[in-house]
């Protein structure tokens, strides 16, 4: 399969969301039909620019050099089987076998059948002899993907191989020779595995003599549009959809702290080819409610946001009523030096006179005739916006 950095997908099974013209998720994930097969190998199938993707990067190169066995430490879907297969390709045994294992679904049984191989006749099933998957990656490598979820009973197995550089078939005497390089990969840590006893300390120590963390997606945050365009370009395109993704989408794909990492950025993208429109433009509003939610919370103004946008509306009210400063500063209540101040404050330029109502218009003219005068208006911005020389202006 052509991966490219966060897919992870070897062990992952077709589903999730249902097909359209009966595509499914792992074909969604391939170069589109008529388009150039991708065949981008070693580094090149990390997918973004960011520093921490240059940094891993570049330690790829350095560890792929050599022989020696490397943990790749990581958050799940952060495509960790991505990155063994650049460090297998960009090495000396990258035109040879890679050989993905994932431990998490070995119990002890089927561990050594599954590694080891068996012979014929082996146990009940065994109808002819088959090799095994580290015998099968002899010249290559193997990738042990979540190791530390293996046994204690498969890890002391495991341990001798490594140690002998040999491995037995079941229901074999004779041994095999293995020549081939090792890479596993854990969401845990193994040190505090192996303190709490659950991971054995001599095999941790024949595993960690290299090591390298994928960075989770929140640390990679300017690499989220690229990789959003990879995908969705993919995605869309096997989906049978002509549609393209809104500017707004993309910025709130961006924002999203992507807790499940680059298979959680694949997934919602996947939702979006069978919920979205097949044309035009897929907009926010079909986006999962958690990140519409977080969509929502980030347009709501801060308190102090909201005042100024209310001072804002306020003075520019004011000066449409009134031919000059002084009639907005009188119904505002302040002064007029102190209207001008907040004008530039606000940014808020003087209306063009052509387009302002001429005070007798704004203030009619109170008939002729005995009448008590009115009491002076009082202004809502006169109390949290003092005059200038009686305080600082919020």
């Amino acid at each position: 399969m052509s991966e490219r950095y966060g897919a992870d997908l070897h062990d992952q099974p077709s589903r999730g969301v249902p097909p359209r013209n009966g595509v499914n998720w792992r074909d969604a994930c391939q170069p589109a039909p008529g388009r150039a097969a991708d065949r981008s190998r070693g580094v090149a199938r990390l997918v973004g620019d960011s520093r921490p993707m240059r940094e891993l990067k570049a330690r790829i190169r350095r560890l792929a050099a050599s022989p020696f066995p490397v943990v790749i430490h990581g958050e799940s879907g952060t495509g960790k089987e991505v990155i063994a297969r650049a460090i297998h390709e960009e090495g000396p045994r990258g035109h040879a076998v890679f050989v993905p294992v994932n431990c998490a679904v070995l119990g002890d049984e089927l561990f050594e059948s599954e590694l080891f191989g068996h012979a014929k006749g082996a146990f009940t099933s065994a109808s002819r002899d088959r090799k095994g998957l580290l015998e099968l990656s002899s010249g290559g490598t193997v990738f042990l993907d979540e190791v530390a979820e293996l046994s204690p009973g498969a890890q002391a197995k495991l341990l001798r191989v490594l140690q002998d550089g040999e491995v037995r078939r079941l229901g074999e005497n004779r041994t095999q020779r293995l020549d081939l390089r090792v890479v596993a990969a854990t969401n845990t840590a193994l040190d505090d595995e192996a303190a709490a006893g659950r991971f054995r300390r001599d095999l941790l120590y024949r595993l960690k003599v290299l090591e390298l963390t994928a960075p989770p997606l929140r640390d990679r945050t300017p690499d989220i549009a690229q990789l959003t365009a990879h995908y969705w370009d993919n995605m869309s395109a096997a989906a049978g959809s002509r549609a393209s993704l809104a500017r707004e989408t993309v910025t709130a794909l961006a924002a999203h702290p992507w807790p499940g990492n680059v298979r959680e950025l694949q997934n919602v993208l996947a939702n979006l080819t069978v919920t979205g429109p097949l044309e035009g433009a897929v907009g926010p509003d079909v986006l999962p409610a958690a990140i519409q939610r977080e969509v929502a919370a980030e347009r709501r103004p801060t308190l102090a946001q909201a005042r100024e946008e209310l001072e804002r509306a306020m003075v520019r009210d004011a000066l449409g009523r009134h031919a000059g400063i002084s009639g907005a500063a009188g119904e505002l209540g302040i002064t007029r030096q102190g209207l001008s101040k907040l004008m530039v404050r606000l940014r808020v330029d003087r209306l063009d006179p052509s387009r302002q109502r001429p005070e007798s218009a704004a203030h009619p003219a109170i008939p002729h005739g005995p009448s008590e005068p009115s009491p002076p208006r009082k202004s809502p911005l006169a109390k949290p916006f003092p005059e200038a020389g009686a305080g600082a202006v919020p």
